[in-house]
């Protein structure tokens, strides 16, 4: 029996935009149509290709490891070719592809990033997109910056079923006591849930509003400080009656967490913390 192999890939990226520019031709190569400058940069990944999978072959496999099998060499070729990327960490990142495996894409490509999750909220999800993609297609700062803000105050006024997180609702019965307490340890929607039953019981809610049930989905807010002392709620609908009961879904709190935060963490990695801040007079003047 022949024995198996396990096929590994991996990718590396190469700066190539650094390389024209250390060649003084960067201002040049700017000023070609897309097309040309495709070629051009097809023609240098083939160049490093070659010599890469060359040395590859005589240097590590024949000459480290004393083997001159064909059929198990290592071999690097041309995956993709983006005009822009934006790393944050090894296997997290996000690039405007133009060319995906010889195909034509001009579109961006999210590998690993978690910056849009699916508990993420409805209306955040095609915030961060936009942001994102106004950064890896090099939109001026002043425009990202605005948009950030604007954003910002969208988000504030925002319902309750859209600004809230998306989580599913298990182990119910392992967690949740009677009394509306919770064992050590429960997750954060479950005490939501806890505390949404409260709510709907001390005010005479339970016939108008259903409470999350076991293996479905809901949805998951911070409150502001309140006279119950309750932090978090769980819900599909939010009763309008809570509006005038004190209970109140604590804005800044989810914005922070579920827009600055993430776009913080795509502004760290181009080192552009700067743009959350809101443009001052000074700024604007100069």
């Amino acid at each position: 029996m022949l024995p198996t192999y396990d096929l590994d890939t991996d990718s590396l990226y190469i700066d190539i935009g650094q390389y024209l520019s250390d060649k003084g031709i960067r201002e040049k190569f700017d000023t070609l149509d897309q097309k040309v400058q495709l070629e051009f940069i097809k023609r240098i990944c083939d160049t490093l290709n070659g010599y890469v999978n060359l040395q590859s072959l005589e240097q590590t496999q024949r000459k480290h490891y004393n083997s001159n099998v064909e059929d198990f060499r290592i071999i690097f070729e041309p995956e993709k070719i983006a005009l822009t990327g934006l790393f944050t960490s090894k296997k997290r990142y996000a690039t405007w592809t133009l060319l995906d495996d010889g195909k034509w894409k001009n579109a961006m490509s999210i590998t690993g990033l978690e910056v849009i999750r699916s508990d993420s909220p409805e209306c955040v999800k095609p915030m961060i997109i936009q942001i994102l993609e106004m950064i890896l297609k090099k939109h001026p700062d002043d425009e990202i910056r605005d948009t950030i803000h604007t954003f910002k105050e969208e988000l504030h006024s925002a319902s309750p079923e859209m600004i809230a997180e998306n989580k599913g609702i298990n182990q119910i019965d392992k967690y949740l006591l009677p009394n509306y307490e919770w064992r050590s340890k429960t997750p954060h929607q479950l005490k939501g849930v806890a505390n949404f039953r409260f709510f709907l019981n001390k005010f005479g809610l339970e016939d108008r509003y259903d409470s999350p049930m076991e293996g479905m989905k809901a949805k998951i807010v911070y409150l502001k400080p309140n006279r119950f002392n309750k932090t978090s709620l769980s819900f599909y609908k939010w009763p309008k009656e809570f509006d005038k009961l004190g209970i109140e879904v604590d804005y800044e709190k989810m914005i922070f967490k579920n827009f600055t935060k993430k776009i913080s963490g795509l502004l760290v990695a181009i080192n552009k913390l700067g743009l959350l801040e809101k443009q001052t007079l000074l700024d604007m003047l100069f």
